[in-house]
């Protein structure tokens, strides 16, 4: 896309409003996905009494990603040498430790679960004090020029995210430009009173909330004020001082032509460019020092996809719930009568005949224990209404949870549930094979999505991270790179020295994938299988096992190994070192 040169506040408000053109529709049909995935049905006010749905998409979700075992393999196919295998292990090891440290791991479970839920959900990354960042960004707070679509490439064009940010944040954000003081009074003309503006908007105030906060004068209020709402889907309560003082921060996110880089512009109200007026620049990869992108972050922006179950031609994907909602309004349905004909079995209903004085209120102290009744007609009678269960009922309902399974592919073997006919082990595991395709596609979804947030921080800690890594390999294969010897880091194994290098040094054609499938419980099993097979017949060593498994200290248990095979090699040296000495003597 070409960028004008004038007017730029006007391009960028246009840009906006071209992206967030379906945003109040898919507003809406998420908020009844929701409601379906935390209360079981659309209502969020009467929550189902039991919510499959929920257990349903967990046990899905558990499936397709489980931050347990993620592992990270950077490699260059091109250089297979033990310094490059080594330097992509300790990258790999550093990168696992950001994730876990900015809980980017485990943000991937909630954006893997409401991408489920709504279609797709985002991870935006960043780096802010030194620290890795992410941040979960639901489809709501999105926009796209081309849903037609489905990446966030050159080929959108342009994209758009929204979000709420208070006075002081936005003080913060220009602490340091000179017109600080006109911006904030102009800021003061774009806060979002509370009570006002589009419907829309108040339901983005109230962030992941299900009761916007409606204009007086609406015809419609909300009744659920004033009362414990403790069965509804939770949401977040804001002072109204904190509410009334809310900037709407679109930042939009435009392919730059010129440049073959993405422009960044960060706009409050119709007129109020933030960042983008003065220099059109990708904040994301913008370096205060050169004062242009870095050539390791040129061409990325900080927000990663979670699709599971995706569309052609559409780029908001599909919820899981259009599989299952009919079923679980069945559901409902079916156990709502259930309790109805058991509170008649409880409580029956009686009949009077032949009586002539029978109220109400004679026939409640004749239901109470030790209660009587009498009547001046001698063939007077009171007879209750016998009624009974049907197992037929019982019965749909558990073909109801069957349904919801098999909608899913989830048999009692994927859940760890036995299952009638199975004869053997053996057996059990091929009904587990037969359930895992269905699955396969599914993660290997999951896992390339991982796999891009994997190599976007791959990339940021080229650019930010400048601490220096260390390489354990043999001496003989170090190249002459190797740090002099050190008391204070003693080596993993005798004869093995240090490498230093960093992020920056690492090959460009470096990769990064998800070891072993390590990111989905479908694949472990398998894979694990395998593995264990190949280091049988010697297609793998001791260190590529431990490498591939899930333990806590890959590390130190490859350089105990390795320090195991040195010692087994030293004796074996002495011992013939030994028997040639004996030799000699005779």
């Amino acid at each position: 896309m070409i960028i004008p040169s004038k007017k730029l506040g006007k391009f960028a408000r246009e840009l906006i409003e071209q992206c967030n053109i379906s945003r109040t529709d898919r507003t809406n049909r998420n908020e009844m996905m929701t409601n379906y995935a935390l209360c079981g049905g659309e209502d969020s006010q009467r929550s189902a009494l039991y919510n499959k749905t929920y257990s349903y998409l967990d046990d899905l979700q558990s499936l397709l990603y489980s931050p347990v075992s993620l592992r990270y393999h950077i490699g260059d196919p091109d250089t297979p040498n033990i310094l490059e295998e080594a330097k992509g292990r300790a990258a790999s090891a550093k990168l696992r430790g950001v994730a876990r440290k900015s809980d980017a791991d485990t943000m991937i479970s909630e954006a893997v679960w409401w991408s489920l839920v709504k279609g797709k959900a985002f991870i935006k990354s960043g780096f802010l004090r030194g620290e890795f960042t992410a941040n979960l960004i639901q489809p709501e707070n999105f926009g796209v020029r081309h849903e037609n679509h489905r990446a966030l490439d050159e080929d959108m064009e342009a994209f758009t995210h929204t979000t709420f940010i208070s006075m002081e944040q936005f003080a913060r954000m220009i602490w340091d430009r000179n017109d600080r003081d006109e911006l904030l009074r102009k800021a003061q003309n774009y806060v979002v009173p509370m009570g006002s503006g589009p419907q829309d908007t108040q339901r983005q105030v109230v962030t992941g909330g299900l009761y916007p906060f409606q204009p007086a004068g609406s015809g419609s209020p909300n009744n659920s004020r004033g009362i414990v709402d403790w069965m509804g889907t939770p949401k977040p309560t804001l002072d109204p001082l904190v509410q009334s003082h809310l900037l709407a921060l679109d930042e939009l996110w435009v392919w730059n032509d010129e440049k073959e880089d993405w422009a960044t512009f960060q706009m409050i109200g119709d007129d109020m460019l933030i960042f983008g007026e003065d220099h059109i620049a990708n904040i994301f990869a913008f370096d205060k020092s050169t004062h242009q992108s870095s050539p390791h972050l040129k061409g990325h922006h900080p927000f990663n996809e979670f699709c599971v179950n995706p569309i052609d031609k559409y780029f908001w994907g599909r919820s899981e719930i259009l599989n299952v909602a009919l079923l679980q309004e069945a559901l409902n349905s079916r156990i709502s009568g259930i309790n109805t004909i058991i509170k008649f079995i409880e409580d029956p209903s009686h009949k009077i005949s032949g009586a002539a004085g029978v109220n109400q209120n004679a026939l409640a102290r004749f239901k109470k224990p030790g209660g009587y009744w009498n009547d001046t007609n001698p063939t007077a009678k009171i007879e209750s209404d016998e009624r009974r269960l049907p197992p037929e009922l019982v019965e749909w309902v558990h073909e109801i949870e069957r349904m919801f399974d098999e909608m899913g592919g989830l048999p009692p073997t994927a859940r760890g549930h036995g299952e009638a006919g199975v004869r053997s082990h053996a057996h059990a595991e091929t009904l587990v094979r037969m359930f895992s395709p269905r699955f396969k596609d599914r993660a290997l979804l999951a896992e390339r999505n991982v796999e891009a947030l994997g190599g976007l921080h791959l990339d940021m800690a080229k650019d930010h991270i400048d601490k220096k890594l260390l390489a354990w390999v043999p001496e003989d294969a170090a190249g002459g790179q190797a740090m002099e010897p050190s008391e204070l880091i003693p080596p993993p194994a005798k004869g093995f020295v240090a490498v230093p290098f960093a992020f920056s040094d690492l090959s460009d054609d470096a990769t990064l994938t998800i070891d072993s499938h390590s990111s989905s419980p479908a694949f472990s099993e398998e894979a694990k299988s395998l593995m264990f097979n190949l280091f049988k017949i010697g297609a793998m060593s001791a260190e590529d096992v431990v490498e591939r498994s899930e333990v806590t200290d890959p590390e130190e248990l490859i350089a105990g190994i390795t320090r195991r095979a040195i010692a087994k090699q030293e004796a074996a040296k002495e011992a013939e070192v030994i028997k040639l000495a004996s030799k000699g003597k005779k």
